[in-house]
């Protein structure tokens, strides 16, 4: 297993459109973490100023590799699908240098239930994706947040069903997983073969806490799981803030303690580049 940090925490610091103009900072806070992977924004790396030089000029610069992105793919429309997987391509064209692995795709939600013809579409274009960036090197995997898990996970379910487990992988986000009323060991044993990342944050009572540990969801149960179906992908610390989250560490104290608790609790050795 290897450790990599999320995004979403840094993007809620420095701010969502400025994570490019502060990459720098980002990745040299990642590297007093101790962390060696991270996952970025696929979306800003196509763009005025040369983005993805910028990414790789920082990352290169702090001893860090990025481990793959994050997008929302719009893809259960069938009048815009073929433009956004063309997007998404030519964006993540940019990533292997960066010594990438993987594409994390959040399939776009639209504040409704999404209808049967509609997850149907959004599995072809998944399949379709999956299958160009396979070509590009790259693993495609599905991530998730509330609406793919309601009616039991009927969304997420539907697009693992209907997908290849060589087109399309899983990431499992455990937190989500538990605010969802799933249980991730469940997905965790149930899709072991197309699991690629499991995401890890923790709670009290509904609440983000600042960094990861004992809480919500149980790490040292999903650390028994993932050792059950001997897991060999990617943990991601993915830490966010809301209202209520304490604050008592600066960003990268909390980065490195939740490090420090995955290494513990998961039996993930120091950091290594591959």
């Amino acid at each position: 297993m290897r450790v990599c940090s999320g995004f979403y925490r840094w993007s809620q610091h420095y701010g969502w459109h400025s994570l490019t103009e502060r990459i720098d900072e980002v990745a040299a806070g990642l590297a007093r973490a101790g962390y060696a992977y991270f996952e970025g924004l696929l979306d800003p790396l196509e763009g005025e100023g040369d983005w993805a030089s910028r990414w790789q000029t920082a990352l290169d610069r702090h001893g860090l590799r990025l481990a793959g992105a994050y997008v929302h793919a719009l893809l259960h429309d069938a009048c815009v699908q073929a433009q956004s997987i063309e997007t998404i391509l030519a964006r993540a064209q940019l990533l292997r240098p960066m010594g990438a692995e993987f594409v994390n795709a959040n399939p776009q939600p639209t504040g409704a239930r999404k209808t049967d013809k509609m997850l149907t579409v959004q599995a072809q274009g998944f399949a379709r994706l999956g299958a160009a960036l396979k070509n590009e090197g790259l693993r495609l995997v599905v991530h998730h947040h509330l609406p793919e898990l309601a009616e039991n996970g009927r969304e997420l379910r539907h697009l693992l069903d209907h997908t290849d487990a060589g087109d399309v992988g899983l990431t499992v986000d455990a937190d989500w997983m538990c605010r969802g009323g799933q249980d991730a060991k469940g997905w965790i044993r149930e899709f072991a073969s197309r699991l690629e990342i499991v995401e890890l944050r923790s709670s009290h009572e509904g609440i983000w806490d600042e960094t990861l540990g004992d809480g919500e969801p149980d790490c040292r149960a999903l650390a028994h799981a993932l050792a059950e179906v001997s897991f060999d992908g990617w943990l991601m610390v993915e830490l966010a803030r809301e209202e209520g989250t304490p604050h008592s560490l600066d960003l990268v104290q909390a980065h490195a303690h939740s490090l420090e608790y995955v290494r513990e609790i998961f039996g993930v050795p120091g950091q290594i580049l591959a």
